[in-house]
């Protein structure tokens, strides 16, 4: 059950800063005529939600290439440290209290 909770907060995460950084267009939208020059610069295009390689650089403070439990604790700040250990020691598959890159990958949700 917690790790349920954990990989939906996480699913949850990305897909709220998936929301944030844009909207879907609208079925029909009508054009207004604009009577005063555009003031604002034109809305960016909607970013795709990080990468494991991306979200995995940036937990790596020390850049050692692996994540340790403290560097992991960042994707859950919320979460009490009993299941923090928990869900770490599933990521973490041979058991060597760090994650490598492609631990991680294996975890990581997929979109």
């Amino acid at each position: 059950m917690t790790q349920l909770a954990i990989r939906t907060v996480l699913c949850g995460l990305i897909a709220a800063g998936t929301l944030a950084y844009g909207q879907q267009p609208q079925e029909n939208p009508q054009q207004q005529p604009q009577t005063q020059p555009q003031t604002q610069p034109p809305a960016e295009a909607p970013k795709q939600p990080a990468s494991a390689e991306t979200v995995f650089a940036a937990l790596d403070t020390n850049r050692d290439g692996k994540l340790s439990q403290e560097e992991f604790a960042k994707l859950f700040r919320d979460a009490k440290v009993s299941d923090l250990q928990a869900e770490f020691a599933r990521w973490d598959k041979n058991g060597d209290k760090s994650l490598t890159m492609d631990e991680f990958k294996a975890s990581y949700p997929q979109q």
